[in-house]
Formats: structure tokens, C-alpha cells, sequence
């Protein structure tokens, strides 16, 4: 073992176990400090609260023995710190997926997976492997050109189907995630596929296989994080959670084949005279590896839909609270359609407030010396983003939603560059930084540019609460409120 220090400060490493945080007890870790009215921390809603109890009570460092065999986990508050651990494991980082999603993939359906695990679980360089063709097809994509008409005649869609639904009682307040999570199914699928789904259809039925593809990947979500983040037997026996978690995926695998078949066959009857700036993602892809394209396609339409409804969401949140900036905004969209550079910052200014993933993670693939404290190999290094982003040591007003911090001059105190750039991480870091994060950003744009040209948006109610399962999310009910442009 060689770790990063020199001889005249060896003696001053402090080792692993004397970092501070909860006490542990043999195989279940630190559980019993979250039991509800009995742990010294509680259960609590969010990573973000989570992040701000361990922070007062431990300080900038803070140790969490792993439960039932899980790597050990250690939450690093200083950006220079875990800026110096990610950029040191940046030529191949470890972020370990599901692991039930990795046993899926790799035993229970391995004839099915060719190989091919895709970006969510492959490590290493299987992961480098695939990333490399992924990006070969979307890093030179000319997105505007290619799907902003489709993205717009969604957008519109979408809009008129807010309207409607927005005089059925009080529909949207128990459903606007579904019908948000439909629109960013409708969306990434045709960028994914060049095709519709019918996902925004009045007529959509619980076994059109859009519905189940949006059911699927909440009940996904929903499935790991029990059996991911609290302690389960399913390694050692088929729990009923992890037979459910089995059958789901294969739901979800079944539906999106379904969609990525019918893709192939309309590829293949608009023939190959097409330009290379023309061709799909899809296109792109199938002329690199047919696996690539199946499993690529098929993680779009399960990890590109949740994540871009939230972003989504809380975006609209923050306009509805903040009614001069929605004002602003509409405006700028009303002089100038094609300038999108406040509505931009009005997105990153939401994402910092509300991450869709609240925390980054490295698993360490070698040793290193961090505040003077010694951090082994195959220990998880969390940075807590979304808590870091509100404190006011990093950004002045920092609980405040201003998107002009984007904007000003350097002199500015709002400016953002004032801040850590390892501070605000909505879209990861390097080399495993969010590959659909141009699609993403797109689709939003384009949403609420459609959204603003006809409706005022309000928030009716307290403010929101957030809570973590894996991805963040809100607390029903949804309060918003669509009222006509005057």
C-alpha cells in the first residue's frame, strides 16, 4: 500500500476508525441510530437534512460503517477535499449502480444483457467501453435541429393537456408527477427513438406499454431503495421484495424492447440515404453495436424520465414562487424566442436549490490522505451537493432563488464563481458526468418556453417538502395552479 504523503507527515495520519461519526454495532452498522424516537439521528425525509445533522454533530469529515457487508461510506464537506478524491480517481472511477440491478443484468438475465450492462452498473472498463460508443453517437448531435420541431409539438401537447386536466377537480394535485413523468417519457423517447409513444393520449390505458414503462421505473425506484438502502436478506434468499424487483424489470426490459423493435422497423423503411447530422440516436447507435443501442435505448427510457420530470418540477416551483423572475422570463421569451440565456440560468439556479440526486459518489480504488485522516480502498466518498449549495459560505444569499448569480460580472458578490465549482454538481463530475444532460437541459427549455407563452404558474399551498428515495422527490399534493396569460 502507498499513500500520498511524505515521511516528515506520516506520523500525523490519523487511520480510518478514528474518523469521527455514528458508533456501529456487528453486521447492521450504524442502523440503530436512525429508528425513529430512539437513534441519536432519526429517520429522517432527505439526504439534505440527513447531510445537516451529521455536519453539526461531527464536523467536515464524517465516517458510516456499511450495513450487512455494504461498503463503508464517508461524507466529505470540505469541496477541496473530495475535489482532490474524485479528480485522483477520475482516469477510471468506481460509482457502483444497484446492485440489484447489476445481479439482474449480469446472472438473472445475463443471455438477455449479451454482455452489455450500460452505464447505470458497469464499472471499469466495460463501463469505459460503452460510454466511449454512447458518446461517439451523442456528443456531436445537432439537438436543436434534429428535435426541437418534435419537442415543440409535445410541449404543446403537454400545455393543452395542463389546461384540461387543471379543471378536473383537484386532479393535478395527487397526479402532476404522473402526468409531468408522461411528458418526459413522450419527450426522450423521441429523441431516443425518433418516435411518439402516445404517452399524453386521453385513452392511455394501465397496459399501453408507455403506462407501464412509467409504472415500472417509479415501482424501480420505489423497490431499490428498500432493498438498497436498508437492510435486506436478499443475497441470501429471495426476499418478496427482491422477487417483485426481478419481475419488474423484466416489465420494464419487455416494454421498452417493444418500443426500441417498432423504432428498428421504421429505420429500416425510411432506408439508409440519410445524412449523418439527420440520423437519430437511435440510428447512430445501431450502426456502432445493436447491444449498445437495445441496452442504451432502454436506460433513456428508465433513468431519462423520473430525473427530467423532477428537474422539471421544481423549476416550475421555483418560478411559481418567485414571481418576478417568472415575469422577467416571460418577457425575455416574448422578445427574444431563440435567446435562451436567463431561462438557462433560471435552470442551473433550480438545480442548485433542488438536485434531482442530492449527493455524488466515488467508491475509492486506491488509498488516499484526506484531512489528515487515511481512506482506504473500496470506501464510498460521498459529496452532500445539495446541502453544500444552501450554505452560506458558499454562496452569498444561498437559500435564496437568484438566477442573476449566473449572469453578473465577477465584481458581483452574487456571482457564482465565487463559490467552490465542485460545490453545485447537478449533473455529476468528469468522466461520469450525465451523458443525456444536453437532451435533458433541451427538453426542459423547450417545455417551459411553450409553458410561459400561454400560462401563469402559481403555487397554492405551503411550501413544498422534499424526500430522498434514491432520487429526490416532492411531498404531495402538488399545489400549482395554470392561469392564462393576460
Amino acid at each position: 500500500m502507498t499513500l500520498p504523503y511524505s515521511t516528515s507527515t506520516k506520523n500525523n495520519i490519523q487511520p480510518f476508525e478514528s474518523i469521527p461519526g455514528l458508533s456501529s454495532l456487528p453486521i447492521l452498522g450504524p442502523i440503530h441510530h436512525f429508528i425513529p424516537g430512539i437513534g441519536s439521528v432519526g429517520l429522517r425525509a432527505n439526504f439534505c437534512d440527513l447531510s445537516k445533522v451529521l455536519y453539526e454533530k461531527y464536523g467536515s469529515i464524517v465516517k458510516l460503517d456499511g450495513v450487512f457487508a455494504r461498503a463503508s461510506m464517508v461524507i466529505l464537506y470540505e469541496p477541496e477535499h473530495f475535489d482532490q478524491v474524485y479528480r485522483s480517481e477520475d482516469t477510471l472511477p468506481s460509482r457502483p449502480g444497484f446492485e440489484t440491478l447489476l445481479y439482474y443484468r449480469t446472472k438473472l438475465r445475463k443471455s438477455v444483457s449479451n454482455g452489455i450492462y450500460g452505464l447505470t452498473v458497469a464499472e471499469g472498463t466495460q463501463w469505459r467501453d460503452f460510454r466511449t460508443k454512447v458518446n461517439q453517437a451523442l456528443l456531436k448531435l445537432k439537438l436543436v435541429k434534429l428535435y426541437a420541431p418534435a419537442l415543440e409539438e409535445i410541449a404543446g401537447d403537454m400545455v393543452a393537456r395542463l389546461k384540461r386536466l387543471q379543471e378536473n377537480d383537484n386532479y393535478l394535485d395527487q397526479h402532476f408527477d404522473l402526468e409531468i413523468t408522461k411528458w418526459s417519457l413522450e419527450s426522450v423517447a423521441v429523441v431516443g427513438l425518433g418516435t411518439r409513444l402516445g404517452c399524453l393520449d386521453d385513452g392511455l390505458t394501465e397496459d399501453h406499454p408507455a403506462r407501464i414503462l412509467i409504472k415500472c421505473s417509479q415501482d424501480i425506484l420505489e423497490l431499490s431503495w428498500k432493498l438498497e438502502f436498508f437492510p435486506s436478506l436478499w443475497k441470501y434468499y429471495p426476499t418478496r421484495n427482491f422477487k417483485k424487483m426481478m419481475n419488474t424489470l423484466d416489465l420494464q426490459w419487455d416494454a421498452s424492447v417493444k418500443f426500441i423493435k417498432e423504432a428498428k422497423i421504421k429505420i429500416n423503411e425510411r432506408g439508409h440515404d440519410i445524412l449523418e447530422e439527420d440520423k437519430s440516436v437511435i440510428e447512430r447507435l445501431l450502426a456502432i453495436d445493436d447491444n449498445v443501442a437495445i441496452m442504451m435505448a432502454n436506460e433513456m427510457l428508465f433513468a431519462g424520465i423520473d430525473t427530467v420530470g423532477y428537474a422539471t418540477t421544481c423549476l416550475l416551483y421555483n418560478l411559481a414562487m418567485n414571481q418576478n423572475v417568472q415575469d422577467k422570463l416571460r418577457d425575455d421569451i416574448y422578445l427574444s424566442e431563440q435567446n435562451s440565456r436567463y431561462l438557462r440560468a433560471c435552470l442551473k439556479e433550480s438545480l442548485r436549490l433542488f438536485a434531482v440526486l442530492p449527493a455524488n459518489l466515488r467508491r475509492t480504488t486506491k488509498d488516499h490522505v484526506v484531512g489528515g485522516y487515511h481512506i482506504p480502498k473500496g470506501i464510498d466518498v460521498i459529496a452532500p451537493n445539495e446541502f453544500l449549495s444552501k450554505m452560506e459560505k458558499h454562496y452569498y444569499r444561498a437559500n435564496e432563488f437568484l438566477p442573476e448569480r449566473w449572469l453578473v460580472e465577477k465584481s458581483d458578490p452574487l456571482y457564482y464563481g465565487n463559490c467552490h465549482p465542485m460545490v453545485t454538481l447537478p449533473f455529476g463530475f468528469g468522466i461520469r458526468s450525465c451523458v443525456g444532460r444536453r437532451i435533458a437541459e433541451l427538453e426542459i427549455e423547450i417545455f417551459i418556453k411553450r409553458l410561459l407563452r400561454d400560462v401563469k404558474v402559481t403555487w397554492q399551498g405551503p411550501p413544498v417538502k422534499v424526500v430522498t428515495k434514491v432520487f429526490n422527490s416532492f411531498k404531495k399534493p402538488y399545489c400549482f395552479k395554470f392561469k392564462p396569460v393576460s
